[in-house]
Parts: C-alpha cells; sequence; structure tokens
C-alpha cells in the first residue's frame, strides 16, 4: 500500500514537464492552425484562438500538478466543481476547440504523444473540413420604394440576382409603391443589384438592410 501511495505521490521530472509543456506547444500549433483555417474572415475570433493555446498549456501544468499530489488532484477536482463558465458560444464547434484544447493537455502530460499527434491532426481534418462557407451573406431585407415601374419585372431581376427572396411587406398605393424582400446574395453582388434596379426606372429608393437575429 505504501509503494502505491508513493507512486502516487512521485514528482515527475524537471526535463519531464519541460518536454511536456514542449509537446502541448507543438500540438496547440496544429489547433491554431485548424481553429484560423476552418473559420472565416468574419467568425475567426483571434482572441479566442489564443485562448485555447493558453488552456492546452493549462492542462498540462494541471495534469502535472495533479500526478505529483494526490491530494492535489482531489482538492482540484473540488474547486473546478464550482466553476462556472457564462460566456455565450456562438459556433457550437468552438465546444469541440475547446475539449481539443484539454486533451492536448491530457496527452502531453501523461506523455501520450502519439495519441496526441494522431488526434489532433484527425480533428484538424474534421474541423477544416466542416467549415462554414463564406460566399453568401446572411438574409438581409430589401426595401425598394417608386411610383411607376414594372413590379414583376423588378421581382424577376431580383431572383436572378440573389440566392434565395421572399416577399415580407409590399404596400401598393395609387402613385406609389413599398415592397420588402428578403434576400440572401453574394457580398459582391450587393451594389450590383441596386444600380440594375434603378436602371429600370420609376424608383425612388433602394435600401439594404441586415436583419437584427438578437
Amino acid at each position: 500500500m505504501r509503494e502505491i501511495f508513493n507512486m502516487i505521490n512521485q514528482k515527475p521530472e524537471p526535463m519531464t514537464i519541460l518536454i511536456s509543456l514542449a509537446a502541448a506547444l507543438l500540438l496547440s500549433v496544429i489547433l491554431y492552425g485548424a481553429y484560423r483555417l476552418a473559420n472565416t474572415k468574419e467568425s475567426y475570433q483571434p482572441q479566442f484562438a489564443v485562448t485555447l493555446v493558453t488552456m492546452a498549456l493549462i492542462s498540462t501544468v494541471l495534469m502535472d500538478l495533479i500526478q505529483s499530489n494526490l491530494a492535489l488532484s482531489l482538492g482540484m477536482l473540488g474547486s473546478l466543481s464550482i466553476v462556472r463558465f457564462r460566456t455565450n458560444i456562438k459556433d457550437t464547434r468552438d465546444i469541440g476547440f475547446i475539449f481539443w484544447s484539454m486533451a492536448i493537455g491530457l496527452a502531453a502530460a501523461t506523455q501520450s504523444y502519439f495519441i496526441g499527434a494522431a488526434g489532433s491532426l484527425i480533428l484538424a481534418c474534421v474541423m477544416i473540413g466542416t467549415k462554414k462557407r463564406a460566399a453568401k451573406q446572411a438574409a438581409m431585407l430589401m426595401v425598394i420604394r417608386g411610383s411607376h415601374t414594372d413590379l414583376d419585372k423588378m421581382q424577376e431581376l431580383v431572383k436572378e440576382q440573389t440566392e434565395s427572396v421572399k416577399i415580407r411587406a409590399k404596400n401598393i398605393l395609387a402613385e406609389s409603391f413599398e415592397i420588402v424582400y428578403e434576400v440572401q446574395l453574394h457580398e459582391e453582388k450587393g451594389n450590383q443589384i441596386i444600380e440594375e434596379v434603378f436602371s429600370m426606372g420609376g424608383i425612388d429608393s433602394v435600401n439594404l438592410l441586415a436583419q437584427n437575429n438578437g
């Protein structure tokens, strides 16, 4: 029993700790690169990417501490049980990156370098392969106001220039009209569709509005 207790409380060598931290840092490079490539320019968060690397190193340090002291490991479990994270996760895949970061720390601290490297490469392929495409913007509202124009022709024009279109409101008066479309279009086509709608004549204003999805 005493041998088992001494083995549990055996402290890792300083060189072993340094090697585990270096391994965690190298594996974090894969994690950092995968996070950058798996996100679009709009969704990429530099601070979160740095936090992932930091979490991997912190997990390694915590594992080294827990392995060296049984009492400390029990106290650590008790303290972590009261921690609450209230930050909203915008992309559900970010949860995967967080657990990946923790797994790097576990693999590095237990000298399971092959598992850490193989798992990181596979996860990188999965995360990059499920990257969200940036070709389309979120749905926007297009408000067109005018007086005398061919409404059917205008609607056909809007359909041709957008990925999808829905009529949200239509207000037709004797001398004017206002039509609200919900459209989804490529970013570079925003100005083009406005110019083509104005070229029809009889158009007073065209507004593209981002929807507040709160």
